[in-house]
Formats: structure tokens, C-alpha cells, sequence
């Protein structure tokens, strides 16, 4: 196994080398939704004294298991420790508590990783059956992902499908995720096209959140739109890129959120961008918006 080396030199007379040998979780949830999916090797878990839940959630994981290690250190320790393993932003909330964990690996299902023969995809044990499912096509900003996996698993959907250029499953998406990706099942493909029309034949309905769109063979308002009782499958896209013109195309239909805003013609329009200061919400925000609308409408 590889191992890392992290530092904190605020003040150099503290200055304590950690070993990690895996991924980094932090935060309550997070940590304890691994533990509790166990799916995760837990190595060591880090901890602040001073957090009376982070000490409650290291001691548990002990007991759970005699093989994890502690390591209690100071909050700066923890803050340094986090802001090296997770250089997207400067500052994470911890909340006194960091685990080094295994690495989490999406189950491939059109192809092969020789390196873990235990991740294989098979439709009649992963997907048949399950009423909804989710396809995130060139999602890359992490926030989103964790966002959009928090909604997903509030609204019951279990199941998560990663296409195009895709995040590895870190540590910061676990903590956006409130640690609902510990407790996920999540896929990846590379062919969605070809994934897409086997599952119109097994009678899937697969809605492509999109705006109007020549390769959408119909388009509505999501209101106007339900799962119906076929098992449904919506692919979401990114906010810059959107989803291919060959992957709309195996779309049964495309649903967009009206806008409801006060435009500058001082009307409601519901399907105009061009007459309103905001044209669109972020993708996480209509990925629970259109969930929720797609689940609770099941016949």
C-alpha cells in the first residue's frame, strides 16, 4: 500500500508525521456510515479529545472492530490534515473526527478492473427489479456529486450510475453526501448508449433532464410528466456540457424545470431564459427537484 506523509507546521515544536494508507473521510456522517455499510476497510481513525462526538464515534468503532486503530490529535492537526488531502477548497469541516479508510471503487459495468476481480456487474442481481435509477453523465465538480448523491438517497433511490468523465468517489464527496455515498450503490459505464438501449428493451422509460433540444424526440415540463409503473432511469448532465446528442437520443423523453421568476417584463414566464435574469438552477438543486416530482408520482 502506498503511504502518504501530512505535516501540520503551524507551530514546529507540534509537528507530527501521520501515515495514511488509504482514502481520508471526515466529518460525523460520513465516519459513521462507513462503519456502519461496512464496505470500507477502516484503518485509523483520528480524533479531537475535545469533540465529545468524535471520541463517542472512534471509541464505537473500536468496539466494532478490535483491528481499528485511534490517534488522538489536536484540531490543528486535524485542519492541516484534511486542508493537504483535499485541496479544493482551504478549509473543511471535520468535526473532529478523520478515518483513514480503502478506497472506494464504482462497480464497472461494461468493462473490467483486473485489479478488483470483486467488482462485477450483473443486471438481475443490481438493477432488475429497482424502480429508479439515476445516470450522471460529466458530472466533475465534486459539491454537485455529493449534493446531487444527499437528494438521490433522501428520496429513496439507491442506485447510481457514473458516465462520461466522472470524480473519483473521495472523501469530499462522502462529506457533501452527509455520508449517503457509504451507503450507495454506485456503477460506471462507458458505453451509455449502448447500456441505455438494452434497458428499452427490458421495458425501461429513460428521461433525459434537458431543455428543448432537436435530439429529444419529445420534450416536456416536468410536471406534466410521471414514472408511470415502468422502472426509470433519468440521466442528468452537467451544467456546462449537458448530455450528448447520441444519449439524448435513446431518451423516451426530455422534462426541464419551468421558471417561475419575476422577468423583466414584469410577467411570470415559464419557458423563456431570454427574459430573465436567471436562467437556470444548479444541477444538484434540479437533480432533488425532478427525484422527488419522478417518485412520488409513481402509479
Amino acid at each position: 500500500r502506498q503511504k502518504s506523509s501530512y505535516y501540520n507546521r503551524h507551530n514546529a515544536k507540534k509537528d507530527i508525521l501521520i501515515e495514511v494508507q488509504g482514502d481520508l473521510l471526515y466529518g460525523i456522517h460520513p465516519v459513521k456510515l462507513a462503519i456502519k455499510a461496512k464496505r470500507r476497510t477502516i484503518h485509523k481513525i483520528f480524533y479531537n479529545k475535545y469533540s465529545e462526538k468524535a471520541v463517542e464515534l472512534a471509541e464505537s468503532a473500536v468496539a466494532q472492530n478490535a483491528a481499528v486503530k485511534m490517534q488522538q490529535i489536536s484540531r490543528a492537526n486535524l485542519d492541516e490534515l484534511t486542508r493537504l488531502a483535499f485541496r479544493y477548497k482551504d478549509h473543511h469541516v471535520h468535526q473532529g473526527i478523520v478515518a483513514d479508510v480503502s478506497k472506494m471503487y464504482p462497480i464497472p459495468i461494461d468493462y473490467k478492473m483486473p485489479q478488483f476481480p470483486e467488482l462485477t456487474y450483473d443486471y438481475g442481481r443490481d438493477l432488475e427489479g429497482e424502480k429508479f435509477v439515476l445516470l450522471m453523465y460529466n458530472i466533475l465538480d465534486p459539491m454537485n456529486v455529493g449534493a446531487m448523491l444527499r437528494s438521490a438517497l433522501y428520496f429513496g433511490v439507491t442506485k447510481v450510475i457514473l458516465a462520461g468523465d466522472r470524480q473519483d468517489l473521495s472523501g469530499m464527496i462522502s462529506k457533501t453526501s452527509s455520508g449517503a455515498l457509504e451507503m450507495m450503490s454506485i456503477f460506471a459505464l462507458r458505453n451509455p448508449v449502448t447500456f441505455l438501449q438494452d434497458l428499452k428493451e427490458k421495458n425501461w422509460q429513460i428521461l433525459a433532464l434537458s431543455t428543448p433540444n432537436p435530439s429529444l424526440k419529445d420534450t416536456r415540463q416536468l410536471n406534466q410528466v410521471g414514472s408511470g409503473d415502468k422502472p426509470t432511469i433519468l440521466v442528468i448532465g452537467s451544467e456546462g456540457i449537458g448530455i450528448p446528442a447520441e444519449v439524448l437520443q435513446c431518451a423516451d423523453t426530455g422534462i426541464y424545470i419551468p421558471s417561475l421568476q419575476q422577468c423583466r417584463n414584469d410577467t411570470i414566464v415559464e419557458n423563456d431564459p431570454g427574459e430573465c435574469f436567471v436562467d437556470s438552477v444548479n444541477v444538484s438543486v434540479a437533480t432533488g427537484i425532478a427525484i422527488h416530482h419522478l417518485v412520488s408520482t409513481r402509479s
